[in-house]
């Protein structure tokens, strides 16, 4: 498996702006304000890509965007506006953060830093190549995805917790908005806007990508863990 937001993507991947077909259906009603009959809609962006990832084991390592982000960032911004975003929220990781500060500035909206959308940290092997994490750590892992803890990290339960919390968050307050963080917490954040349960494994969206979705709001409150 890929591990979580160093999947390498085409060249072209990092610089398209993706808008769900159910973001773009609201695009033309919504303007200034939240969604229609008391709902609202979220705009789930994952960073533009970054320098010197390839190959690389990062999530809490703070990576520097490649040229060309603030057209990327820019492209998220029409679509943040077009829904009538009122709040952005970001990882505080410097790829998210330099995001959300040029778009909140841009639009006037409120921006919120919150250290529960910070990736998955890998602990001792942050910034080393995969190549050179030793293979038993990799199998480890891939034998239990979930409960596997890296050396000075964490494991993806505790990403998963914190995910739930903050998504609990944005279901008490109802407020269209949008979300800048990385491709882990954006796995989660997706099944939890359909109302699923939240598990880290599956494909991340590409990076510089962003998609609108409007929650489930029979399932707010749910903090997305499954049974014991």
């Amino acid at each position: 498996m890929c591990p979580p937001d160093i999947c390498p993507m085409p060249a072209g991947m990092a610089r398209r702006t993706f808008l769900s077909e159910l973001g773009a259906r609201f695009l033309g009603a919504v303007s200034g304000q939240g969604c229609m009959d008391n709902q609202f809609l979220v705009a789930f962006a994952r960073h533009p890509a970054v320098r010197d990832a390839l190959g690389r084991c990062y999530g809490r390592a703070d990576m520097m965007l490649e040229a060309g982000w603030e057209q990327v960032a820019d492209g998220m911004k029409a679509v943040m506006r077009g829904i009538g975003c009122e709040v952005i929220f970001s990882s505080p990781a410097t790829r998210c953060r330099v995001v959300a500060q040029r778009i909140a500035t841009a639009l006037g909206l409120e921006i919120r830093i919150d250290g529960r959308l910070h990736e998955l940290d890998f602990g001792r092997w942050e910034g080393m190549l995969w190549r050179d994490v030793p293979r038993t750590v990799l199998d480890a892992w891939a034998r239990d995805v979930e409960g596997y803890t890296f050396p000075d990290g964490e494991n993806a339960r505790a990403l998963r917790a914190r995910v739930a919390e903050f998504w609990d968050d944005v279901m008490r307050q109802r407020r269209s908005c949008a979300v800048v963080t990385h491709g882990g917490p954006l796995r989660l954040l997706r099944a939890l806007a359909r109302g699923g349960v939240a598990t880290l494994p599956g494909d991340a969206p590409p990076m510089g990508s962003v998609h609108v979705m409007q929650p489930r709001l029979a399932h707010a409150g749910h903090n997305g863990c499954p049974p014991a």
